[in-house]
């Protein structure tokens, strides 16, 4: 359309939003597309914030995210109403459960269920033994976003089915290993603790098996050999030699049992498919103490490459070794014990209050300084251990308390090397993560610590001074923290339910997002499954265990999410303009839906009355949020596509706001916004 002479062009910004949340920096130094606030957005490293995936629970059982359903017509006979959600029976050829009710009557949504849309054949609708109607064809006028909506319904039905660990109060430990999840918790008395590992059918207990002292193991022999003593029999799992050699003839250990048959062991003689031994006394079954908070670290001390094993300490129990179905303690002749464990350098290495203990070389089992293990002693309760990156050639331990940090050199007691690298600066419990680089978090904040060519050859960098209002207030609330190498983020959760994900590339921090589960993170592990792909757990209070980065909703319930974003002056402060339109960039790959608001003059009353739609959902505290222009719009998922959005309103800034709260909506990105506008006068 042609503009009349002498009016000024419509002009053209293009504002990538990136920069994350910011609380410190000025408007007019910040970048437009900086963030004021944010809940369940984060930064992508590429660029752009997107909105979050859900998570779910998870026992082994098939996951809520991978539920499929069939919607199929239906007749209903007189007097009948629609099987309600949750009734089993037969529709048609199809057996399964109703996950969807249309609320005009026209359909059902069908799930667990092998028949699809090709092999669905008419019939009549059988629940209980009685036909209530009849199943007539498939239902092929859903739209998208029904799409959307009916299958986050059948995700609730195979959600339903997900039990939590058995026991009492909550996740001691979450591990992933071999592609199975592992969850430690409390028996149902507060009496022991307990390891289940995920199946098909749920939860099923981990047997930890019978250990059994003995002296003087005459010869080398193989797991899997028989302990045999008179009449009784059990399955050498692990031997393990604590004092003198195999050699001599002259040593102490313990062997760890399984399929144990005919009675119980004795102090006396015995043999192992031929070898004699001494056994102390009656084998003893393998048990935990209730509490504690597990970490773990995989390693592997043989030449195979299939024999990796988890170690393990809680501060409660002795540290240990597992590898799924065999569970190895490893006593340590201390009276406290170790609160972490950690693979390091071919040793051990335990933390035991302000002691740093490591065990000999290539042997785990084994702590006898005569073979090369050792103590060092820090001075300040260790709160953390982290492998580092190489220093000139050298392996390197980051070793923590709450306000110091150390780093060890070398690689086996012939070469420590024991630096103070920081005092005053150290980490809380559970927070020391490598990414590309050794990241922590104290109540200042977060750090990254850069590997260098400096004095100590580490460099310490605080990357949240321009969030620390926001650390304040979380001060003592800290829980733990995780990794998301695929969005190249370094996570921290708190006991309130909020988190802070950091996006950190090795050229510098890209930005800070905020979420906020209804579940608290208490414990969290990062692992891999066998095709590769990333797998992030986290333990609850209520003792689930969840799969984080999965589904559309937070295990069901709704995912509030907004952003909102600094002023944007279209490089022109100052000077009003009238503001026409809003371009967003869209990525993702399923429906969305949100309202997007915006504002002017930093959301000022004296900009004439704004309208206001009812958005979905209500925060207490959302900023500006009377002062804001609503929109409502909707995508339909295209890879990479563009939304409009009219903007009606004269001022020398605006900023944007994008709302959502929704349980059927699947992540997205938004890269950047341009916005149409022409000058007006300067502001007096």
């Amino acid at each position: 359309m042609l503009r009349p002479e002498g009016l000024p062009p419509v002009q053209y910004e293009v504002t990538p939003l990136q920069g994350g949340f910011d609380q410190i920096t000025s408007a007019y130094n910040l970048a437009p597309g900086a963030l004021r606030d944010c809940i369940n957005f984060a930064c992508r490293s590429q660029g752009g914030y997107y909105r979050i995936p859900g998570y779910e629970r998870i026992d082994g059982q098939p996951a809520p995210s991978s539920a499929s359903f069939l919607p199929i017509d239906v007749t209903m006979n007189p007097g009948e109403p629609l099987p309600p959600i949750g009734s089993v029976g037969n529709f048609g050829n199809v057996t399964g459960v109703v996950c969807y009710v249309d609320p005009f009557g026209e359909y059902i949504a069908v799930t667990k269920t092998t028949i699809t849309f090709s092999t669905f054949t008419p019939g009549v609708i059988d629940i209980g033994g009685g036909t209530i109607g009849q199943a007539t064809g498939i239902h092929t006028q859903l739209t998208i976003k029904d799409s959307a909506v009916v299958k986050s319904y059948a995700a609730n039905i195979y959600r339903a089915d997900i039990e939590p660990v058995p026991g009492s109060g909550p996740i001691r430990g979450v591990l992933y290993f071999k592609d199975t999840v592992f969850g430690f918790r409390d028996n149902d008395t507060a009496t022991a603790g307990e390891v289940y590992k995920s199946t098909a059918a749920g939860w099923v207990k981990v047997d930890l098996g019978y250990k059994v002292a003995f002296t003087n193991l005459q010869a080398n022999i193989d797991e899997g050999d028989t302990l045999t003593q008179g009449a009784v029999t059990a399955t050498v799992e692990r031997w393990v030699i604590t004092n003198g050699d195999i050699v001599s003839g002259i040593n102490i250990g313990y062997f760890v049992l399984s399929t144990l048959a005919g009675g119980n062991f004795a102090a006396g003689a015995a043999t192992v498919n031929g070898v004699a031994v001494t056994l102390s006394g009656a084998e003893t079954a393998i048990t935990l103490l209730p509490g504690g908070k597990y970490n773990f670290s995989i390693g592997n001390f043989s030449g195979y490459y299939d024999n990796e094993r988890v170690y393990g300490a809680d501060g409660v129990n002795d540290a240990f070794e597992f590898n799924g179905t065999v569970f190895v303690p490893i006593p340590v002749a201390m009276v406290a014990k170790p609160s972490y464990a950690l693979v390091h350098s071919n040793h051990l290495f335990l933390a035991v209050e302000s002691s740093l203990v490591h065990s000999a070389l290539g042997n785990p089992y084994n702590f006898e300084v005569v073979n090369g293990a050792g103590e060092i002693g820090t001075g300040g309760k260790i709160t953390g251990l982290l492998v580092l990156p190489g220093n000139q050639g050298t392996a390197a331990l980051e070793v923590t308390s709450r306000s110091s940090t150390w780093v060890l050199y070398g690689t086996s007691a012939q070469d420590w090397k024991f630096v103070n690298y920081n005092v005053g600066v150290g980490a809380l419990d559970r927070t020391l993560q490598n990414l590309f680089d050794a990241f922590s978090a104290d109540d200042h904040g977060l750090t990254m610590m850069k590997q260098s060519l400096n004095y100590g050859n580490f460099d310490a960098a605080r990357l949240t001074y321009n969030i620390q209002r926001f650390i304040k207030s979380l001060v003592g609330q800290l829980a733990c923290s995780a990794l998301s190498r695929s969005n190249s983020q370094y996570r921290v959760y708190y006991a309130n339910g909020f988190g802070i994900y950091t996006t950190v590339t090795p050229q510098g921090v890209v930005g800070h997002g905020v979420v906020l589960f209804p579940d608290p993170v208490i414990c969290a592990f990062d692992g891999e499954d066998s095709s590769g792909e990333s797998v992030h757990l986290f333990g609850t209070t209520s003792g689930y265990v969840m799969h984080n980065d999965a589904g559309t909703s937070f295990d069901g319930r709704e995912i509030n999410a907004y952003l909102n974003t600094n002023i944007n002056t279209a490089k022109s402060p100052r000077i009003r303009k009238r503001f026409r339109r809003c371009v967003l960039e869209l990525q993702g790959e399923a429906y969305v839906e949100m309202d997007v608001g915006y504002a002017f003059e930093w959301a000022s009353e004296r900009i004439l009355p704004h309208l206001f739609e009812n958005a979905p959902m209500s925060f207490a505290a959302l900023p500006f949020w009377d002062s804001f222009i609503w929109d409502n719009f909707f995508w339909d998922g295209r890879s990479n596509d563009t939304v409009s959005v009219e903007l009606n309103g004269t001022g020398e800034n605006l900023q944007l706001m994008i709302v959502l709260d929704s349980d059927y909506i699947e992540q997205f990105t938004i890269p950047s916004a341009i916005f149409h506008y022409t000058q007006r006068r300067g502001n007096r």
